[in-house]
């Protein structure tokens, strides 16, 4: 895992700007989610769950959470993403700023929301490209 976090890191360029990043594994997180993360400009914590539903979270899906919620804590770090500190609970409406526009967010529509597109979209590409590069090393 902790490659994978240094490559992740340097990948998303998070290796380059400052602020704290703490990384916390759970059995369990709220929502049954596979991973967690809040933030600001200086300091962001992740949270990893190894089970949900009562199942064990894969290895890849492990590896993939921890890229979707670095590329969040890129987005805290460097002011893209701006959410209200006070409104953590993920049952309620709250309001997060994106690039300086202000989106309603529910968990039932997370989805939709920039912000969790671009985290997808890393989660992903940062994974496959940690692999074959990995695989050419063997």
């Amino acid at each position: 895992m902790d490659d994978f976090i240094r490559y992740a890191c340097v990948y998303l360029g998070i290796d380059k700007l400052r602020g704290d990043i703490t990384i916390n594994y759970k059995t369990r997180l709220d929502g049954e989610a596979y991973g967690l993360c809040w933030g600001d400009r200086q300091e962001c914590e992740i949270q990893i769950g190894s089970q949900t539903f009562g199942e064990k979270i894969s290895r890849e899906d492990k590896l993939k959470t921890i890229a979707h919620e670095l590329t969040h804590a890129y987005q805290y770090l460097t002011g893209k993403l701006k959410c209200d500190p006070e409104n953590l609970d993920l049952d309620k409406e709250w309001s997060s700023l994106w690039e300086g526009k202000q989106y309603k967010y529910k968990p039932d529509d997370e989805g939709t929301k920039p912000w969790e597109k671009e985290a997808v979209h890393f989660e992903n590409e940062v994974y496959y490209c940690y692999l074959e590069e990995n695989s050419s090393d063997s």
